[in-house]
C-alpha cells in the first residue's frame, strides 16, 4: 500500500492509560499526544466500543476527528493508513486481523494477545496481508540500552554468563491498581505480572544476547489475592539461553501504595565484566571490565538526561520509536520489534506458567506451527 503524506492515524481503543487523556480537568499524556507531534501524521478518528463517555470526550477535544464505536464502522467509512491498537489482549487478534485484511498497518500495545495460540493466528494475517506492524515493546530503544548492546557487541564484557531482572510495582487491590482493570481480569489477560509487565525484560535480554530462550523453570503466586484468579501477583523465572547464559526474572505486583512506581534492576554478567542499570526511573549505567582497552579505567557511570517530552514514556526516545515506525512505513523496512518478536516473548511466558504447574524444566517451543500446534 503506497502512502501519501500526511499519514491517516485511527486510535483503537481509549481505554488504557497508555493512550492519554482527552480531559483537560485530566491530562495526562500518551500515544494520542506522541502522533499528535509527529510530523506529517494527523489523527483522523477514535475509535472505542466499550465506554461511550470517552467518544464524547474525543468529540469535545477534537471536534473535526471521527468517532466511531466498533472497528467494523471504522473500516466501513474512515479513509486511514494507520492504527494505534491499545485494547485487552483478549480482542487484539480478532481486531488485528480485521485491519491485516483491509490493508492496515497498526501499532499495538502489549499484552497482544492471551494465548500464543490467538497471536500466532494474527502474525499468519500480517503476513499473509504484508502489512506493517509494530509490537510495543520500547526498553531496548531507551539509551542506556542502545549503549549497552555495543558495548556487548564489542566483547567489553566477554562471553555473556548471566543476566538478572527484577520488576516489582504497587500491588493489585482496592485503592491501588484496581482489581476490576481489564489489565487484572483472568477474561482479558492470559496471566498476572509476568503476562502483563515481565515480558519487557524477556525482550530487551533476548535482543541483547540475540538469541532465544532455550527452556524456563518457574515459580508463580498471589499472595496479595485480589488479583482475578488464576492470575499471578509474583512470578519467579529462570531461564537458559541457547548461547549457555542463565537468566533470572523476579516481576511482582507486591509494593504498598505507598510506594508508588517501580523498584527494578538489570545486571548483565560476562566472563570480563559487568553492567548494572535501572530500567524503570534510573538513568545510569554502570560498567565494570577487565578488557585490555579498559585498563587504564576499568570502571565507567554513564549519566543519561532524557529530554522531556509531553508523550505516551515522557521522553523524546519514546517518542523517536514511533516517529521511525511512521517515517520506516515509507520504505521497506521491517518494524524494529515485529509481532514475530512478540510471539516468542509470549512462548516463553507460557513456558513458564507450565512450568510452574509441573514444577518441571520446559523447553520452550518457538513459531507460528508450535504456537498452533500444527
Amino acid at each position: 500500500m503506497s502512502l501519501e503524506k500526511p499519514v491517516r492515524v485511527a486510535m483503537v481503543g481509549l481505554r488504557h492509560p497508555h493512550v492519554g487523556s482527552l480531559d483537560p480537568a485530566r491530562p495526562a499524556p500518551g500515544y494520542i499526544h506522541t502522533f499528535k507531534q509527529i510530523p506529517d501524521v494527523q489523527i483522523v478518528a477514535y475509535c472505542e466500543d466499550s465506554d461511550a463517555s470517552l467518544l464524547d470526550l474525543a468529540r469535545a477535544s477534537d471536534p473535526t476527528v471521527r468517532v466511531y464505536a466498533s472497528v467494523d464502522e471504522l473500516l466501513d467509512k474512515e479513509e486511514f493508513d494507520l492504527a494505534c491498537v491499545v485494547l485487552p489482549a483478549n480482542e487484539i487478534p480478532n481486531v488485528g486481523i480485521k485491519l491485516a485484511e483491509a490493508g492496515k498497518h497498526f501499532f499495538v500495545e502489549k499484552q497482544f494477545a492471551r494465548m500464543a495460540a490467538d497471536l500466532a493466528r494474527l502474525v499468519e494475517a500480517v503476513e499473509r496481508n504484508q502489512v506493517k506492524v509494530l509490537a510495543g515493546y520500547p526498553w531496548r530503544f531507551h539509551p542506556a540500552m542502545q549503549d549497552l548492546k555495543q558495548l556487548i557487541d564489542q566483547g567489553v564484557f566477554g562471553a555473556p554468563l548471566s543476566l538478572e531482572s527484577r520488576l516489582v510495582t504497587t500491588q493489585v487491590r482496592p485503592g491501588s491498581r484496581e482489581p476490576s482493570h481489564f489489565m487484572f481480569t483472568a477474561a482479558n489477560e492470559g496471566g498476572g505480572v509476568l503476562h502483563m509487565l515481565g515480558g519487557h525484560y524477556i525482550e530487551f535480554t533476548r535482543h541483547l544476547v540475540q538469541c532465544e530462550v532455550k527452556s524456563v523453570q518457574a515459580l508463580m503466586g498471589r499472595p496479595v489475592g485480589y488479583i482475578d484468579e488464576p492470575l499471578e501477583d509474583v512470578a519467579v523465572v529462570a531461564m537458559e539461553y541457547e548461547n549457555g547464559a542463565l537468566g533470572s526474572l523476579h516481576a511482582a505486583y507486591t509494593q504498598p501504595p505507598l510506594a508508588s512506581g517501580y523498584d527494578s534492576s538489570f545486571v548483565y554478567r560476562g566472563e570480563r565484566g559487568w553492567a548494572d542499570w535501572t530500567p524503570v526511573g534510573g538513568e545510569q549505567l554502570e560498567i565494570t571490565s577487565e578488557a585490555p582497552a579498559w585498563a587504564g579505567a576499568p570502571q565507567k557511570k554513564l549519566t543519561y538526561t532524557p529530554t522531556p517530552m509531553s508523550v505516551y514514556g515522557g521522553h523524546r526516545w519514546s517518542y523517536e520509536i514511533m516517529r521511525r515506525f511512521v517515517e520506516e512505513l515509507h520504505t521497506d523496512n521491517p518494524p524494529a520489534v515485529t509481532l514475530e518478536d512478540a510471539l516468542h516473548v509470549l512462548q516463553v511466558i507460557e513456558a513458564a506458567y507450565q512450568a510452574a504447574r509441573t514444577g518441571k524444566q520446559v523447553a520452550v517451543q518457538y513459531g507460528v506451527e508450535a504456537a498452533l500446534g500444527e
